[in-house]
């Protein structure tokens, strides 16, 4: 009984672990979606050059934009050596590369997307 307790646990907070999304990622996949349907047109007059352009496969295009994203620095560190020196590390800014594709139909509708990279804080 334990042993089915504990198994029905490990899984149901797996589960949980596994489709949590942040905030700022919910937001993130909602202003995609809202491309759907669009004109290619529309996407560069707001989104401005595309970093890279490359075929879907299917006679369309994947439009790659990459933004940057600084989440501050992290803290230097105060550490003593093997023989007691004291040695610092400097702060470390945190930053990050976000990729956003879009997949550009044949006919220059955005059909879907796809994101890579950390996503923001």
């Amino acid at each position: 009984m334990k042993a089915k307790n504990l198994l029905f646990l490990v899984l149901f907070l797996s589960s949980c672990a596994s489709t949590h999304l942040s905030k700022v990622q919910v937001e993130e996949q909602k202003m995609m979606n809202s491309w759907i349907g669009h004109a290619k047109s529309e996407l560069l007059q707001k989104w401005g050059p595309a970093k890279s352009i490359s075929s879907d496969g299917q006679g369309g295009e994947i439009y790659s934009f990459e933004k940057t994203m600084s989440f501050g620095q992290s803290a230097g560190q105060v550490y003593a050596g093997s023989s007691n020196n004291i040695y610092y590390t400097n702060p470390q800014n945190r930053v990050a590369t976000r990729v956003y594709n879009f997949f550009i139909d044949k006919t220059g509708k955005i059909y879907t997307w796809q994101l890579s990279g950390r996503p923001g804080n």
